[in-house]
């Protein structure tokens, strides 16, 4: 089913920086002054799904409930943090409120690779949840996390997350890169479609069926930001072209009730 949509012109939303935040990495710290000055011409999708694939079901809450489309990252089996919980793919069932966190855990990651792909996922945050997701992530014993090889599509509850308040680290940037120019999320407790399109380093990201974010893997503007940001001295951050999508484990608790993703060709 085709789910996102095109999208109307929009107005930049106000947004309020407040410095000091933390990150969903352990990188050291940055400040990027160009992240928070988007453009506010309106967004026109550049991607047109038009030749694709049926869709590669990972998860869904109806017709597919089991993990075995993932794995743990850079290991056979699924982190125990991740359950399956009244039909829901389930994260850190524990710290299901702004003052409890589990502590940050192993992601799990798609068995398949995508490099042009549009991807949907129906997820649902705790209060003060933040988690994301990645794509284009390679596993190898080099790597520690998938945040050091795949960009993220961040998932975060704006309202009470006591750890992320600048634009470009809320929900649906670029994570440390890029902000949404709208945001139209659904606060914690309720269901939000996140949505992904990749194609030849153009990359789109959407939310609630509105396009909210576009930006190309390999433009100047892209690889400047990367020297401001937390992956200055991840070398293979966002150069594989080509990998495995991720789910993260923040330490709080996110479910998720749909990921499905299609290739375009």
């Amino acid at each position: 089913m085709y789910i996102l949509k095109n999208v109307p012109t929009f107005l930049l939303l106000n947004l309020v920086i407040i410095f000091g935040a933390n990150g969903c990495s352990n990188s050291p710290e940055t400040t990027i002054n160009t992240a928070t000055s988007e453009s506010i011409l309106p967004l026109t999708p550049k991607i047109e799904v038009e030749s694709f694939s049926d869709w590669v079901i990972l998860y869904d809450a109806q017709t597919h409930t089991s993990m075995d489309a993932w794995t743990g990252f850079n290991q056979e089996e699924i982190p125990e943090k991740w359950e399956i919980i009244d039909g829901l793919l389930t994260i850190s069932k524990e710290g299901n409120a702004v003052d409890k966190n589990t502590g940050f855990g192993q992601s799990i990651v798609s068995k398949e690779l995508f490099d042009n792909f549009e991807l949907e996922v129906h997820y649902r945050m705790s209060e003060g949840a933040n988690s994301g997701i990645m794509y284009h992530v390679t596993q190898a014993s080099d790597y520690k996390d998938d945040y050091e090889t795949g960009p993220e599509y961040q998932l975060l509850d704006n309202q009470l997350a006591p750890s992320e308040s600048l634009p470009h680290r809320q929900v649906a940037s670029l994570y440390d890169m890029y902000a949404p120019q709208i945001s139209p999320y659904l606060p914690a407790g309720q269901w939000n479609l996140a949505g992904i399109r990749v194609l030849n380093n153009e990359v789109e990201h959407w939310l609630n069926e509105e396009l909210v974010l576009q930006y190309n893997l390999k433009s100047d503007d892209f690889l400047q930001r990367k020297i401001e940001s937390k992956w200055y001295d991840d070398p293979d951050w966002a150069m594989a072209g080509i990998g495995h999508i991720s789910l993260q484990d923040h330490g709080d608790k996110v479910e998720f009730k749909r990921v499905a993703v299609r290739r375009i060709k």
